[in-house]
């Protein structure tokens, strides 16, 4: 019984996390330079959650949480379940972003 675990051999893990990794880095980026508020919180809640789930790997349960090693992989669960939550989240906040009408300048309280 307990959770369940998945068995990559090494390069496969190490393949999904560099994917992974190499995905949010462009996002952070594309964030930097042409983010807003409203799409650079997901991105950033996006990179926290993808660093625990892709760092958290079986070897890393194994050697530092042998005796709590179910509720090590329910932590990795949710992270990464969390990850993929903000990742939709993002995609909708920028898809939103491009396809709202921007605000008449007239509308626009000015200091």
């Amino acid at each position: 019984m307990g959770l369940p675990r998945w068995n990559f051999s090494d390069s496969t893990e190490r393949k999904i996390r560099i994917v992974i990794l190499t995905i949010v880095g462009v996002i952070m980026a594309y964030e930097k330079c042409y983010g807003v508020s409203l799409t650079q919180y997901p991105a950033m809640y996006l990179c926290v959650f993808a660093l625990i789930a892709t760092l958290l790997t079986n070897a890393v349960q194994r050697r530092y949480f042998t005796f709590v090693m179910e509720y090590a992989q329910a932590f990795r669960i949710v992270a990464i379940l969390m990850t993929c939550a903000f990742f939709i989240i993002w995609l909708m906040t920028t898809y939103e972003r491009f396809t709202l009408p921007a605000t008449p300048s007239h509308l626009i309280y000015n200091l």
